[in-house]
């Protein structure tokens, strides 16, 4: 079941990724819900800004410079244990996805994605928090 636009609650998410176009899309689907977001293009960009700012999701990457999306989603879920974590790959292995959700990650997305593969998990993983 779909939510409705104006029953969905509004989120503030930060959006980790080093991939202009993916981060260009990501950004482009959460507007068309009126959520607000962030980006950082790394894990320790993203881990400054969770420090300074409340987000009420992470979206992250997994391959990415300086700091990976499996180190990040741990960090986070060490540091704030209910903060709902998705994490994306476009090399998805089933190794990868059980380390994220061991990391502290809610759901786990593989790339590419349609948007309705999307919108279903990021809802998902919103109502089971």
């Amino acid at each position: 079941m779909k939510l409705s636009r104006d029953k969905m609650s509004k989120y503030k998410v930060l959006i980790v990724e080093d991939d202009l176009f993916v981060r260009d899309t990501l950004k482009e689907m959460l507007s068309t819900l009126d959520h607000t977001y962030n980006v950082a293009s790394n894990g320790v960009e993203a881990l400054n800004k969770a420090t300074r700012e409340h987000f009420d999701a992470i979206i992250t990457d997994v391959h990415m410079p300086r700091m990976d999306g499996i180190a990040l989603t741990r960090e986070l879920s060490r540091r704030n244990p209910s903060i709902p974590i998705m994490v994306m790959t476009g090399y998805y292995d089933p190794e990868t996805a059980e380390n994220a959700v061991a990391g502290g990650a809610s759901v786990f997305l593989s790339k590419p994605f349609t948007a309705t593969e999307f919108f279903d998990t990021f809802n998902a993983m919103m109502r089971g928090h």
